[in-house]
């Protein structure tokens, strides 16, 4: 097949400080984008000046399509929160979140199962919102962390077919996933296996594209890598070698009969651009590959990063929500959590060679994301170097409201440049 590349040109206006979050246009942060690689910078201010704490709402909104949030709810929430307050954050989400678990919990009783799973879906993102500024040693992190993962398996339990966890027994302890098939008749389909990044827990990758993939005739999984979820807490931190993981899930998941082993494709997001090419460079048992986006060298990319840029004097100075945040991803290094400088070295040997990426593989990425210089020259470097014809590169437009890192405001317009490349790739036979 040939190489497809679909760019969208952006203009460059005047550097200014990427901390200004109340003044800033979304032209100002793409040229702040350029010299300083924040994954967090969001192009369009949603509700709040916090710029980080903005991103984090833009995330929460863009689950709305994927059954993760309503309108109503998410704007009454963001009404009570002090801007940039990390602790009135996990409490107003909090809030809410034992809100919906209560109505779930109604609705059940009272044989409303329709009504139940919707609750539950979205208590268990609240929950998940709440927990995204908050450390591993407040009282309440592991409370709340277990309660993302109760609302989930009773809404999981609610569908139909149902959405299964089941768990991958790796090294000494087990990786935990969700397998919800397309149709519940055990014949093989289409199934995509989905990754997060440098700070998911399986259940973001749920409201992020689990509805989606249902829709387009795919089965879905999902599983936490060491690192992600709370396997950190079980001492698994992020590692190099993921395709020691990888091939843990492969043996799993391939003995679902639901599983096409000819039509498997994986979907890497933020980090996932490093951990899924990376365990495809050995795992051939990967028949197509998605990332948002290619991270060929995790070191590099870090560098760009404030965290890396900045002095600690610096960083002591950072506003307090997007300190939290970070600290939190810090710790999910195996560093401690106020070492957010750390972070670059623990990425030294995080790389991978594209060339020994085989199967076909679409790369995308948000217009304001590709806006950065190593964005683009990792982008190019996978591009140029990977070992397939069969490649294609989607800048996703600002003027769709699709320019953030992974797409996340605008998951429907990701969806469909997803499942119809899959689709290209695995449909011998297209529909008219």
């Amino acid at each position: 097949m040939k190489t497809r590349i679909l760019l969208i040109v952006i203009t460059i206006g005047l550097f200014v400080c990427p901390y200004t979050y109340s003044q800033e246009t979304a032209q100002d942060k793409k040229t702040a984008q350029k010299e300083t690689y924040d994954a967090h910078r969001a192009y369009t201010q949603y509700h709040f000046h916090d710029d980080e704490m903005d991103f984090a709402f833009q995330w929460l909104l863009g689950s709305i399509p994927n059954g993760g949030a309503e309108v109503g709810e998410a704007f009454y929430v963001a009404g009570n929160i002090e801007d940039g307050n990390p602790e009135s954050w996990q409490t107003e989400w909090e809030n809410m979140a034992i809100r919906k678990e209560s109505r779930a919990k109604d609705a059940l009783e009272k044989g409303h199962k329709i009504t139940a799973r919707e609750n539950y879906l979205k208590a268990s993102n609240y929950y998940r919102t709440a927990l995204v500024s908050m450390l591993p040693d407040n009282p309440k992190f592991n409370e709340i962390s277990e309660n993302i993962r109760i609302c989930m398996k009773k809404a999981a339990d609610l569908f139909e077919p149902k959405m299964i966890y089941f768990e991958v027994p790796f090294e000494n302890t087990v990786l935990p996933g969700y397998f919800r098939p397309a149709i519940k008749d055990s014949k093989p389909r289409k199934t995509l296996l989905m990754i997060g990044g440098g700070e998911t827990f399986i259940e973001d990758n749920i409201f992020y594209i689990e509805p989606e993939a249902i829709k387009h005739g795919y089965n879905f999984i999902t599983v936490d890598l060491p690192g992600q979820g709370m396997l950190p807490a079980k001492g698994l931190f992020f590692r190099k070698d993921t395709e020691t993981q990888m091939k843990a899930i492969l043996d799993v998941i391939l003995k679902f009969p639901e599983v096409d082993p000819e039509k498997l494709a994986v979907y890497g997001i933020s980090n996932g651009g490093y951990f899924v090419p990376r365990a495809a460079t050995v795992e051939k048992r990967i028949k197509a590959l998605i990332v948002s986006s290619a991270v060929v060298d995790n070191y590099r990319m870090f560098k760009e990063m404030p965290f890396s840029k900045d002095t600690q004097e610096q960083i002591d100075q950072w506003p307090l929500f997007k300190k939290a945040v970070t600290s939190a991803v810090t710790w999910r290094w195996g560093l401690n959590p106020n070492n957010i400088k750390g972070q670059t070295e623990a990425t030294k040997d995080f790389q991978f060679d594209p060339a020994k990426v085989t199967c076909p593989v679409l790369d995308i990425v948000g217009a304001g994301e590709y806006s950065n210089k190593e964005t683009e020259r990792q982008q190019k470097e996978f591009m140029d170097n990977v070992g397939t014809q069969n490649k294609t590169l989607v800048i996703t437009p600002e003027n769709e409201g699709a320019s953030s890192h992974c797409i996340g405001e605008n998951r429907t317009l990701m969806s469909e440049i997803v499942f119809d490349w899959l689709d290209d790739q695995f449909d011998s036979k297209k529909e008219k």
